[in-house]
């Protein structure tokens, strides 16, 4: 029970920062974006972690996905010119901007925004085509079923805590793959939020095996079945989660895995 009134410590301690302090300045950058977008402009959609309860401080604070409309840009370089297009408006009213993967990052003072160009499918559909940098191509997603799955799993806190571990090792570990993979761990594990040292245990030790390790299984999205999102690390990346989680489960106190 100790080890659970620690780990709910935790939890609380990174718990997302409210956002009242920064409403008018959320607003002006939805507004903005807008005005970019225009006349592609569908909506601006709750993308990330807040909106699956995912969300700790430590990582970003707000995710936004532009909707665009299915034909923007068809003739003049397609999504990608369209990522290009947004990166140089950011960079002109919220420099420094971080280039991601198929975002951007800003900061609103010291809170951090992450921002996602997306162009929807045609049709009664939330399918969009997202513009992947690293790798010059698009990917077919649905963020909504993402939110679906996510938020209703039942594993959030073990989620939640795999995060923080994550940014106080400073590991490479999209999020999307990380939550997909956490529900595959524990898909037979309790559910009772009583057992959440048993299960976070549960999840370092599988994380540090060398053989059957779940790093290596294969993890597909389940909004496109092309989309392999244990790819997304690479085999160096993951021997450097392996190699963390070994150290963490050789820790005798809580307080020197998660802090």
């Amino acid at each position: 029970m100790e080890s659970n009134i620690y780990l709910q410590s935790i939890l609380n301690k990174y718990a997302p920062r409210s956002l009242s302090n920064y409403a008018q300045k959320i607003l002006t950058l939805k507004s903005d974006l807008k005005n970019w977008a225009s006349p592609c402009f569908i909506e601006i959609l709750n993308s990330g972690s807040r909106a699956k309860g995912t969300a700790i401080s430590l990582a970003s604070d707000v995710d936004y996905l532009i909707s665009l409309k299915s034909d923007c840009n068809a003739n003049s370089g397609g999504l990608k010119s369209i990522y290009d297009s947004l990166h140089t408006f950011l960079k002109e009213r919220y420099n420094p901007v971080r280039k991601q993967n198929v975002s951007f990052r800003i900061k609103i003072g010291n809170l951090e925004v992450d921002i996602t160009p997306a162009r929807k499918h045609s049709g009664n559909t939330n399918d969009h085509w997202l513009y992947v940098s690293k790798l010059d191509t698009l990917r077919q997603t649905n963020i909504q079923k993402h939110i679906t799955d996510i938020s209703s799993c039942g594993r959030l806190n073990e989620i939640k805590l795999l995060k923080i571990w994550r940014e106080l090792n400073h590991l490479y570990f999209p999020s999307i793959y990380l939550e997909y993979l956490t529900i595959n761990i524990l898909s037979g594990k309790s559910k009772d939020p009583t057992n959440l040292s048993d299960n976070f245990c549960f999840m370092l030790q599988e994380l540090s095996k060398d053989t059957s390790n779940p790093l290596n299984s294969r993890i597909v999205d389940p909004a496109n079945s092309s989309n392999i999102l244990s790819d997304l690390l690479s085999l160096i990346e993951k021997k450097t989660i392996i190699s963390k989680a070994k150290k963490a489960i050789g820790q005798q106190y809580w307080d020197y895995i998660l802090w």
